[in-house]
């Protein structure tokens, strides 16, 4: 399993997701496959800044891209959320992947001052929480949590790895759905699990396609790198469009 495949699956799962919620009423079975989606992207933020960390000049312009994917998506996800093109209701899930990146940058540059890391740990994750980003603040902690996984059991076998990741996407489901439910007691937290209690089927099949990664690129083309950068905002605004006309 390449970085190329990888790709390919967080876009058809992303694309089945937001296609469920934006015209078959959140099909449940859509929704749960589209879990996959975001965890492959978190993931692949982990691992890309691997391959950047000692490459200064490619490492600056990919946060670049990212701030730029952030602004330009914002526009295209309130597009295709609400038919505008500026609502603060919620954000999309590119400022996750930018903060993400950004704390992983810190994290290798400030290792000998953990108190910098753990500091911008915990403001990445209350920007996330009261900026409304996807996934809260989970999402940004996820991806710190597959930093250290790819660190430190990135070659151990698939079945090492599946029960490592397995139970990684278990805290993080758990302290997920205590967002969802407002930080309230054990009976708002089961009532928020109870809601969304089948997404962990994608979320673990998302933890199995990881464990078969081979660390491997695959091909590589500027086209499909292309179309894979401006995928998200792509995609975002067809189907804003598309659903203007579906109304």
């Amino acid at each position: 399993m390449t970085i190329l495949i990888l790709k390919i699956i967080a876009m058809v799962t992303m694309t089945m997701d937001h296609v469920a919620t934006g015209f078959l009423d959140g099909m449940p079975v859509m929704r749960i496959i589209g879990r996959v989606a975001f965890l492959l992207y978190a993931f692949m933020i982990a691992e890309g800044f691997f391959h950047l960390k000692d490459k200064p000049e490619r490492l600056k312009s990919h946060i670049i891209k990212l701030a730029a994917l952030c602004v330009i998506s914002e526009f295209a996800y309130d597009f295709m959320e609400t038919g505008k093109l500026i609502d603060w209701s919620s954000q999309s899930v590119m400022p996750v992947l930018f903060l993400g990146f950004v704390g992983l940058v810190i994290t290798e540059r400030f290792a000998k001052k953990p108190w910098v890391v753990v500091i911008y740990y915990a403001v990445s994750a209350l920007i996330s929480y009261f900026g409304k980003f996807n996934y809260k603040f989970a999402g940004v902690l996820l991806i710190y949590a597959f930093y250290f996984y790819i660190k430190y059991a990135g070659k151990k076998s698939f079945i090492k790895k599946f029960l490592i990741l397995s139970a990684l996407i278990s805290v993080y489901f758990v302290i997920y759905v205590w967002a969802r439910a407002s930080f309230g007691g054990p009976s708002a937290w089961l009532e928020a699990f109870m809601k969304i209690r089948y997404w962990l089927i994608g979320h673990y099949a998302a933890m199995a396609i990881i464990s078969l990664y081979n660390g491997k690129q695959g091909p590589r083309n500027k086209i499909a790198n292309f179309i894979y950068s401006i995928y998200y905002p792509l995609h975002l605004v067809i189907l804003g469009i598309l659903e203007l006309v579906w109304k």
